[in-house]
């Protein structure tokens, strides 16, 4: 048997494996080349497909973009609209002007170029004439009808048009003053009857040639009808004092309440006017009890207080004053009138407790603001008087310029400044820091010998408090003891400084107890001032009840911290007590309110040389000698220098 490893594999024969074969190969390389032919086509169709997805995905993107765009632009475009409406309806809501319809008028005149457009132009421009020549601290926002410059002639239009539909929303929302009138001719010429929105029309009569006094009248009535204090500011300011008088004493009684305290504080004005003081004071009064939070009410009771010489109630108005600018009322009032009134309000207060440091600078501040009615003036007037009550002599001067006049003789020229309350004198305060009596008395007696001063409407209370007292006090220091009592006879017993004088002039006619009993009854009317108290200590002091100055002055320096004169006393009894040490202090003190008065130097020189000091004791004696002193502290001085070199 044959083993099958032994067996050799079967084989095909040649040429059957050679035609296999070659068919296999042909058939495969057409099947190869068929699938890549589709392959391609394929290929081709991706391609082509991929081309329009991106094509259409661009589309797409653009078309999104645009819808995006289009959203976005409509929103807008509302929005934009809105806004203008709501815009619009806020403008005329809150439209306060006053628009002027053309006015009626008979075809002759239309002829004649009066047609209505032109008459309601006039009628503007005597409106827009007033209001531009009414100077007043009220904010206009509180009047209840207040077009201010806002005023405009209306021309119709015809038809439908934006502005038909605003004149149609503001007589609905709006407090817009709609103003209206005719020209019609009557048997003995022509009358023009005007009315305005809420009020009653009237009629003025005339002749064609006076229908531009018509229109004024017109105008008049237009404005005093619709903004009646404005009016009577307006009145004042034109001197026109008695129609004014009616226009502010009815809105002051019988107006609405937010109108009656601005009203009372203008119509006080009317009665000081006139002299009466009486009347002055209770309407300034009035007007801060109505308006507790009305800065200009508080400032004008300020004014009439300091009128009657009420130091006290200055004190208390001015602080009034300075509460009412900061708090709930503060914008009832002007910006530039509020600071203004601020400033003038601390300046009380400061004068009133000595402080003239303080009250030079607000005078600065003052001087910062928009000029106001001889302001500016007034406040550089007024820093010579406080230079020269803080012993500063040289800046005294300097204020004071090269005015040599009386002071009624600029207050009649310029005015007295806005709402100036403490009136003074620069010439007569530098005269009497210098102990030149004599001179401090001709000074007051060319001021009441000034004709134009009887022309100024606080002429009469003013000499009263003002001037009277002071004068009484220089005959008194030159001398002339009868004629100073007979002159401070004339004063009032409630005004303060007259009060105070009269305790002046018995201390001069070496009369104690009669100075004391007039001092007590000055420190009882204005607890909180410090002048009658250093008058007080001053007395004492030099007639040796050094305890008794000290006492007295020490009071005074409560009240007025700032006070210089209380303190360079107090130093003086200290050095009689044989307490220099103690003394030392005082001047120091008394050097930060008054650094360049003479005589404060002088004493602290003095007390320094008794304290063994020398060298520090030679530089203030040095300082004296370069200020200005009187005659006595002169002499003083010389002595001083000749026994200790």
């Amino acid at each position: 048997m044959v083993e099958e490893r032994d067996r050799e594999p079967a084989t095909s024969a040649p040429g059957v494996d050679w035609a296999l074969s070659a068919a296999g190969r042909e058939t495969a390389e057409n099947y190869l080349k068929e699938q890549t032919r589709l392959a391609r086509l394929q290929a081709d169709e991706l391609l082509r497909e991929d081309r329009l997805r991106r094509w259409s995905h661009r589309v797409h993107h653009v078309s999104d973009v645009m819808k995006v765009t289009f959203e976005v632009s409509a929103a807008l475009i509302a929005l934009i609209v809105i806004v203008i409406v709501g815009a619009t309806i806020w403008s005329a809501a809150h439209d306060n002007g006053a628009v002027i319809e053309s006015f009626k008028v008979p075809p002759d005149m239309v002829q004649k170029g009066l047609s209505g457009d032109v008459v309601a132009s006039e009628l503007l421009d005597r409106l827009a004439y007033m209001e531009a020549h009414t100077e007043s601290a009220r904010a206009p926002g509180t009047y209840a009808s207040n077009f201010g410059k806002d005023i405009r002639v209306d021309i119709p239009d015809t038809g439908i048009s934006i502005g038909e539909a605003y004149r149609y929303l503001t007589g609905w929302l709006g407090h817009q003053t709609q103003i209206s009138g005719e020209i019609f001719r009557t048997a003995g010429g022509i009358a023009l009857t005007t009315r305005s929105s809420g009020h009653p029309g009237a009629r003025f009569t005339g002749s064609e040639q006076t229908l531009d006094k018509l229109v004024e009248r017109a105008a008049e009535y237009i404005y005093g009808e619709t903004q009646p204090f404005r009016y009577g500011v307006y009145l004042m300011q034109q001197n026109r004092r008695a129609e004014a008088d009616t226009v502010l004493g009815d809105l002051a009684r019988n107006g609405p309440p937010s109108e009656r305290p601005w009203a009372y504080a203008d119509w006080m004005y009317i009665a000081l006017g006139r002299g009466d003081l009486a009347d002055t004071l209770a309407r300034g009064r009035e007007a801060a009890r109505l308006g507790p939070q009305n800065a200009l009410a508080q400032i004008n009771a300020a004014s009439a207080e300091a009128m009657a010489g009420h130091d006290e109630q200055v004190l208390r108005y001015s602080a009034a004053t300075q509460a009412a600018s900061v708090g709930e009322g503060r914008h009832e009032v002007a910006a530039y009138a509020a600071s203004a009134m601020t400033d003038e309000a601390t300046v009380a207060i400061a004068e009133e407790q000595g402080d003239f440091a303080a009250a030079l600078a607000g005078y600065d501040g003052l001087l910062r603001e928009p000029e106001f009615t001889g302001s500016h003036w007034s406040a550089n007037y007024m820093k010579g008087v406080d230079a020269a009550k803080m012993h500063d002599i040289a800046a005294a001067h300097r204020y004071l310029g090269s005015r040599t006049d009386a002071l009624m003789i600029h207050l009649a020229s310029v005015g007295v400044g806005w709402n100036l309350i403490d009136l003074d004198f620069p010439q007569y305060q530098l005269h009497a820091a210098l102990g030149d009596w004599r001179a401090a008395r001709a000074d007051l007696k060319d001021a009441l010998a000034t004709p134009d001063a009887k022309k100024l409407p606080f002429w009469q209370p003013l000499i009263r408090t003002g001037i009277w007292p002071w004068l009484a006090l220089a005959e008194a220091k030159a001398g002339d003891i009868e004629a100073a009592r007979r002159q401070i006879g004339k004063t009032p017993s409630d005004c303060y400084l007259c009060v105070r004088m009269r305790g002046n002039i018995e201390d001069a006619a070496n009369k104690p107890a009669g100075a004391a009993y007039w001092f007590a009854r000055a420190v009882a009317q204005a607890p909180s001032v410090p002048f009658a108290w250093t008058d007080w200590g001053a007395m004492l002091l030099r007639r040796g009840d050094y305890n008794g100055a000290i006492a007295k002055v020490a009071t005074a320096h409560a009240k007025g911290p700032h006070f210089a004169d209380p303190l360079e006393m107090w130093g003086e009894a200290l050095m009689q007590k044989n307490r220099s040490d103690l003394a030392l202090a005082k001047f120091g003190e008394a050097n930060k309110y008054a650094p360049n008065w003479g005589r404060l130097h002088l004493e602290w020189g003095k007390a320094l040389l008794y304290a063994g000091r020398k060298d520090e004791a030679q530089q203030q004696l040095a300082t004296a000698s370069h200020l200005e002193l009187n005659t006595s502290d002169a002499a003083a001085l010389a002595r001083l220098n000749g026994v200790h070199g």
